[in-house]
């Protein structure tokens, strides 16, 4: 019996765990923007915070009135998010992590750091580490305190959040300030809320224009050729672009803008490979070469894969003589506005890099929407 070799490649390894009925239910609506979680926590945790000089924090992603962008410019004082040193842009409307929401938190309430907790899923070298007690301290998230993995790269809804914080005033009741609602305050009716989806839109696009941004089907070349320059500096043969990895990974951009989220696992906890698996890209036509055998992709990953990385999985099986071969991976970014800058930002990340110049790779698809950026990676060969 001859072996069929499945190779699979992602950046990130995420695991959704299980979570009881009333938490997944929370988990599901609305993700966090930074900006929504600055407010939320600033708001819960004193009575004013004053404007600043918006000349001093002059971020050109920060769109609004003086009272809608206070909190944001704000944290941005007290140290609860940092901009980015090259480009000067804050980010508001990406999404906010667990490990970035307790960050704020902790600094927000002036927590002590470094709590003793039990999660088996932190680095020793996190950046995040000395933040992280106050979930398990407080029990924050239900999920985390079961199963003691925090799941630190988690998206937060805006109901995980909420949970998070009636948990944090159990303990802490006189913590609360006395005019304290979860609910924002109504934006007056001749002014544009700073989060409504046109806006956002509308501020992306100015963004573009002022960063000298391109239209996406050039920017989708750009990437293309920026990253076969890098293989050739490696030594490695050119990608091919492909239009199954291009629909998948444009799907999963614009999923991730509309829905609000940034991570390798969909809400529903759809992965890269069954988005590139659903778009076609790994349909094999056993005719080619004789093959009667039935095989379940999918099953054939989980059952015999092998860990090898946090970046790569490995599956091997015997079933088919022709030897069909399989390479597929992901990567994502938020926030850059050139093609230039998100292969920049790619090419200093050592998993994402791997997946660029990785050598079992063929054919690429680039997905573009808003300031939501993928790179789906694949091979199919058959002996």
């Amino acid at each position: 019996m001859q072996k069929w070799f499945v190779a699979v490649l992602a950046t990130i390894a995420l695991s959704a765990g299980v979570l009881s009925t009333a938490y997944a239910a929370l988990s599901t609506l609305n993700y966090l923007t930074r900006a929504e979680a600055c407010e939320l926590l600033l708001r819960a945790s004193r009575e004013n915070v004053p404007i600043l000089d918006e000349d001093t924090y002059d971020f050109p992603d920060v769109f609004g009135t003086p009272e809608e962008t206070k909190y944001i410019y704000y944290a941005a004082e007290v140290g609860m998010i940092n901009s980015n040193p090259e480009r000067g842009l804050i980010f508001p409307y990406r999404s906010v992590s667990r490990a970035e929401f307790l960050k704020m938190m902790t600094i927000a309430f002036g927590l002590k750091k470094n709590f003793q907790h039990e999660f088996t899923d932190i680095e020793s070298d996190a950046w995040y580490k000395k933040y992280i007690g106050i979930a398990s301290y407080y029990d924050m998230f239900v999920d985390a305190t079961t199963q003691k993995t925090l799941k630190p790269n988690l998206r937060v809804s805006e109901g995980t959040a909420r949970v998070a914080l009636e948990q944090f005033y159990k303990e802490e009741p006189s913590r609360k300030p006395k005019n304290f609602s979860f609910k924002k305050s109504k934006t007056p009716s001749n002014q544009k809320s700073v989060s409504s989806p046109r806006l956002v839109k509308m501020s992306v696009r100015n963004l573009f224009k002022k960063k000298g941004g391109v239209r996406p089907e050039k920017a989708r070349h750009e990437i293309i050729d920026m990253v076969n320059e890098e293989r050739k500096k490696a030594g490695l043969d050119p990608l091919g672009s492909n239009l199954r990895l291009r629909r998948s990974a444009q799907k999963h951009a614009k999923d991730m803008h509309e829905r609000r989220y940034f991570s390798h696992m969909t809400p529903e906890g759809v992965d890269y490979i069954d988005r590139i698996k659903a778009a076609g890209y790994l349909d094999l036509d056993q005719s080619e070469c004789g093959c009667t055998d039935v095989f379940n992709l999918r099953a054939l990953i989980e059952t015999n894969r092998t860990e090898t990385t946090p970046n790569s999985t490995i599956a091997k099986t015997e079933i088919c003589r022709c030897r069909p071969k399989f390479a597929v991976g992901e990567n994502i970014a938020v926030g850059q506005l050139t093609p230039k800058e998100v292969i920049q930002d790619w090419m200093n990340s050592p998993g994402h890099r791997k997946n660029i110049l990785h050598s079992e790779f063929a054919e690429i698809g680039i997905g573009l929407f808003g300031d939501y950026w993928v790179q789906n990676f694949g091979r199919m060969d058959v002996d």
